[in-house]
């Protein structure tokens, strides 16, 4: 195998894992907390488009509850999100690392 070719593999290669981040940036995740007291969607690229907090939860005692879940559903589908993008990108390149050409 020549350099020649070997560069255009990396080129496809880099196409094809553009490709997949841009389509998987895209995506939309559900966000369900415990009991379902917060819900929404969330994009591929970590943007939130919904949030829905269960209106019985709107009490000044319990505002640090609803902080605190909020924090961690919200860490929790970011923790998710990044995982799926992991695997995702580790079918298209075979576990290959080609961070170094992206």
């Amino acid at each position: 195998m020549n350099f020649a070719n070997l560069v255009q593999q990396a080129q496809q290669m880099q196409r094809k894992v553009n490709k997949i981040k841009k389509e998987f940036d895209e995506r939309e995740f559900d966000i369900v907390s415990q009991n379902n007291i917060i819900t929404g969607k969330m994009k591929g690229n970590l943007s939130i488009i919904e949030l829905h907090i269960d209106q019985t939860m709107f009490n000044i005692d319990n505002q640090e509850d609803v902080e605190d879940l909020l924090m961690v559903t919200i860490n929790q589908m970011i923790d998710k999100i990044n995982k799926e993008r992991e695997d995702t990108l580790n079918k298209v390149t075979n576990g290959v690392d080609v961070s170094a050409f992206i």
